[in-house]
């Protein structure tokens, strides 16, 4: 792969306009295809079966490509100005993280389930808030966005202003993404 995602080839000029973010948003759909997707029969979170799978963790585990997915959130943080940036348990902490510290702003974690055991039992979100903060609620890969968007619910019921996020969108979800990725079915299989 050589320095895939290592160049910045952004055209001059204001970094935060659209027209800068297309190589950006290009080199993501690449390195997508050609580190984290399989294909194959796959049941998907949401019980739905799919032909092919992302596994964000190929792309995740690679320092370089993670600060740079994290650093194509910029413009979304300078437009929606969060107190907080959240993450969904688990691939949306790992990418909330990386938002986090690239931008030094606060982070908290959104679990599936509510922690059974120590000083905060019973609570679904990790780290420190106060009502009214605004929050950039990140996910990682969304189909139905039906996870993400209990999560913005739990997080609603707390008093925050949640704007939610994600890297990946393979379907028609209700939730802004870096990416739309879809493959129609008669595309050639990439191994993996």
């Amino acid at each position: 792969m050589g320095d895939l995602g290592l160049r910045d080839d952004r055209p001059p000029g204001n970094p935060d306009s659209p027209l800068s973010r297309l190589p950006d948003l290009r080199w993501l759909k690449q390195i997508i295809v050609e580190r984290a997707l399989t294909r194959g029969d796959y049941v998907l979170a949401g019980g739905a079966r799919s032909d092919y799978y992302i596994d964000k963790f190929r792309l995740f585990s690679d320092p370089h490509v993670l600060r740079r997915i994290a650093r194509l959130f910029t413009p979304i943080i300078a437009e929606v100005n969060p107190d907080i940036v959240a993450g969904t348990e688990l691939g949306g902490v790992i990418i909330a993280t990386a938002v986090s510290q690239m931008t030094n702003l606060p982070m908290i974690a959104v679990r599936k389930t509510p922690k059974s055991y120590g000083a905060f039992a019973d609570e679904y979100v990790e780290g420190a808030y106060e009502k009214g903060q605004r929050v950039l609620l990140l996910e990682d890969v969304v189909t139905s966005a039906r996870e993400v968007l209990a999560a913005k619910s739990r997080l609603e019921e707390l008093g925050l202003k949640v704007h939610v996020y994600a890297v990946i969108s393979r379907g028609l979800a209700p939730v802004s993404a870096l990416v739309q990725f879809s493959l129609p079915r008669s595309d050639a299989k990439t191994e993996n």
